[in-house]
């Protein structure tokens, strides 16, 4: 019996041991170890006075999908902004600083689009592995690039969904709001245009936050019929300022009744 034991721990031993300290700490958030956020607060906009349980996804107001594309300013962008405006759609970018300077002319044009531009960190770590004062580096390093290119980041994209309650309020305190997703294109798998928009349009909803990223080819190729099947729905692609004020505006007596705030300490 004794030796069963040891043949089922010790490799749970050595796996635990491998793990980061933060993973085995359980700070690794829902997005980062799920693949997607679920439409409430602490997960999808954590540290956000905005209570996602007192939003009416079904009124009007609410039919609306936060477009977000990570890992720019890249080539295809104008491309993008062009199919953008082709469907009245608007997105955020969320840029990687370190990219800006090799790329300038595109995210300046990006920036003055209508719109929006978030961080995506200086250097696109695994941000919760990183000391206080690297994380500090990476989001300062992001804001210097982003204003060379006149951007004032009001959201913030952490790499690999990879968030903490420490790193969101580091955010906060750079002026930038923190925001997960709640369907991801899985556009990363380099997987065909055909195959991102079934995986898209099947998590196609009122208030969905969009994950997809603007260096691949074929989520420029399946961006155009994402953006009509959306419109057939009945749905407007925003900004995540744009998303954030519709959430607002749909928030009801009701709900706020069936869903009271937390008492703060």
């Amino acid at each position: 019996m004794m030796t069963l034991f040891r043949r089922a721990v010790l490799p749970l031993a050595a796996a635990l041991l491998a793990l980061p300290v933060s993973a085995m700490a359980g700070q690794r958030s829902y997005a980062a170890s799920h693949g997607a956020a679920p439409f409430v607060t602490e997960h999808l906009i954590p540290g956000s006075d905005l209570d996602l349980d007192q939003v009416d996804r079904t009124l009007p107001q609410a039919r609306v999908v936060a477009l977000t594309l990570d890992d720019g300013p890249d080539a295809n962008d104008p491309r993008i902004l062009d199919i953008l405006k082709a469907h009245g759609a608007k997105a955020t970018f969320f840029y990687i600083g370190a990219k800006i300077p090799a790329h300038h002319d595109i995210a300046r044009l990006v920036a003055a689009s209508g719109n929006e531009v978030g961080s995506h960190t200086q250097t696109h770590p695994m941000t919760t592995d990183l000391t206080p004062a690297e994380r500090e580096w990476n989001l300062a390093q992001a804001e210097k690039a982003l204003a060379a290119v006149g951007v004032t980041a009001t959201w913030f994209r952490p790499p690999f969904g990879d968030v903490d309650e420490a790193l969101a309020a580091l955010a906060r305190r750079h002026g930038m709001a923190t925001v997960l997703w709640t369907a991801d294109s899985q556009d990363w798998k380099d997987s065909g245009p055909d195959v991102i928009r079934h995986r898209v349009t099947e998590r196609l909803v009122p208030g969905a936050v969009l994950l997809m990223h603007s260096t691949k080819a074929a989520t420029v190729a399946a961006l155009p019929a994402i953006l009509e099947e959306g419109e057939r729905r009945g749905l407007r692609f925003v900004t995540m300022s744009e998303w954030d004020a519709a959430m607002r505006q749909s928030v009801t007596p009701e709900m706020a009744l069936l869903h009271p705030a937390p008492q703060r300490r």
